[in-house]
């Protein structure tokens, strides 16, 4: 019990799942919508950086060109080194890169920050932190061999992005063939990762993302609610129809889906409800069918064991006691039959055979209480032979319990009129009595189990509500259908039909 409990408690709540499930759905496709955004503008960014980093390296390579020769190629001090210096100074402000000129041998020889007197002093074109650069060895062949080359490598450690021109030698200067008029290079570089702009992007995304998140997480749990609601409330609905409380309905306010179950679930409770009903109607009903004959039969038996029952009575009491047993007999025969054909046990066969003459077969077994009420027959002089194709026994069945409830309902000195119509596949039969009607209102509930009619049609005190019932079942199972209608309140009719014979 405990163990249960326990389960009881650590189970997971639905709304708080689905929440959490579509938060994380949209956050993971806000994020990934983001990051694809970022690594584009970052990439573009970068090119378009490399593009400007190519281009004015490209400009002070040929600036370098115009001004020095292979032989002015080196850190040491001149003037017109020292204005270069300050071109390198202007272009690395402007581009936000460390621009740099080395010679053939990868040696940084020119710098940005050696400007002004610092220069001048120390006779060295070089700072002290450019003084131990080395440019990898591939990017320099790929200058060599390309003229400019674009690479992404490491310089003393820093991953960056380098672009590298190669320096033409004027025509005019002298150079080393090998390297087909290359006097050195100028490299300019920018360090890996995200720029100003991307940073920028990134801060703007984030309070987005959470201005969203946050309008987003109320829109989702307005809307996880809504969807669980009706969830939550066929789950008390639920619980209340297992303690016997079919009152219950769910609230419907959608029209999707969830709407659909709502109603399927509130239909199912209405029927549970009617079923719940029957079913007490049927206990109450079948308690007091089963105790008041035997009563009866345990009564008149004492009064014959016990002597207060004279000899000369004894069998007028038995008989009494055998028409109470036959009634019992009688109310156990037709649940056992309702309870197979519900079960889909109690098997058919059908043949083809002449039903206007099942029907005045049957009326001849009446014959006695048609007359004691002087019942008028009315149709059997227009019957002709009409073949069906049924259960002869069951359709036997119907019609002796339809004559029945006609004859044991009309009046004195009333009729009852027969009739059967061609239509075509089926056959209807009609039969149609004088007396008390039957109330709009009860006309489509007197086939269901158990229904009893109410006190206008109360002659059927001995009923169970189970005739009728098993008689709707029986003309269903061959095909057809049956149904009552009282035009008035003086006579009723009852209609079902039946496949013709093949």
């Amino acid at each position: 019990m405990t163990a249960k409990k326990e389960k009881k408690k650590k189970r997971s709540n639905i709304f708080a799942k689905y929440f959490l499930l579509f938060v994380s759905i949209f956050l993971v496709g806000f994020i990934a919508l983001g990051t694809t955004l970022i690594l584009l503008v970052n990439a573009f960014s970068i090119d378009e950086k490399t593009e400007l980093l190519k281009e004015n390296s490209s400009s002070i390579a040929s600036s370098i060109s115009d001004t020095l020769i292979v032989n002015d190629m080196n850190s040491s001090y001149s003037t017109d080194k020292q204005s270069i210096c300050e071109s390198l100074e202007t272009v690395s402000k402007c581009i936000d890169s460390d621009v740099f000129v080395c010679d053939v041998e990868g040696n940084v020889i020119l710098c940005k920050e050696q400007v002004g007197t610092s220069s001048y002093h120390s006779g060295t074109m070089v700072c002290d932190s450019h003084r131990d650069f080395r440019v990898d060895d591939g990017l320099m062949q790929n200058v060599f061999e390309n003229g400019t080359a674009v690479m992404r490598t490491d310089i003393n450690g820093v991953s960056c992005y380098v672009v590298g021109t190669a320096i033409v030698a004027n025509e005019y200067s002298v150079y080393d063939s090998d390297n087909s008029g290359i006097i050195g290079l100028v490299f300019a570089t920018v360090k890996e990762g995200t720029t100003e702009l991307v940073l920028r992007i990134i801060r703007t995304f984030v309070i987005i993302l959470l201005v969203v998140l946050a309008v987003a997480s109320v829109v989702i749990w307005l809307l996880t609610k809504r969807m669980v609601t009706p969830l939550q409330q066929m789950s008390a609905a639920a619980k209340r129809f297992a303690v016997g409380d079919f009152s219950y309905r769910v609230k419907i306010e959608s029209n999707d889906e969830l709407a659909d179950l709502g109603y399927a679930f509130n239909d199912m409770a209405e029927a549970l409800d009617k079923l719940e009903g029957s079913r007490r109607s049927f206990v109450a009903n079948v308690s007091h069918e089963l105790k008041t004959p035997m009563t009866s039969i345990a009564g008149f038996i004492d009064g014959i064991l016990d002597g207060t029952i004279p000899k000369e009575k004894h069998e007028y009491y038995l008989k009494i006691v055998s028409d109470e047993v036959r009634r019992l007999s009688r109310l156990v025969v037709a649940m056992l039959n309702m309870s197979k054909m519900e079960s889909g046990d109690f098997e058919i066969k059908p043949k083809n055979y002449n039903i206007s003459d099942q029907i005045i077969h049957i009326l001849l077994t009446f014959e006695q209480k048609i007359e004691k009420k002087n019942i008028e027959i009315r149709g059997l002089d227009s019957l002709e032979p009409m073949f069906v194709n049924a259960d002869t026994d069951m359709i036997y069945q119907v019609v002796y319990n339809l004559f029945d409830n006609a004859v044991k309902f009309t009046n004195e000195n009333g009729y009852i009129n027969i009739g059967i119509d061609d239509l075509g596949n089926m056959l209807e039969i009609r039969i149609k009595n004088s007396g008390t009607g039957i109330d709009k209102k009860e006309l489509s509930r007197i086939f269901e189990r158990f229904y009893k009619v109410d006190k206008s049609r109360s002659l059927d005190a001995k009923g169970t509500g189970l005739g009728l019932y098993i008689v709707k079942m029986i003309v269903e199972m061959h095909g057809g259908r049956i149904f009552a209608r009282s035009e008035n309140s003086n006579e009723a009719e009852f209609v079902f039909t039946l496949p013709k014979a093949k």
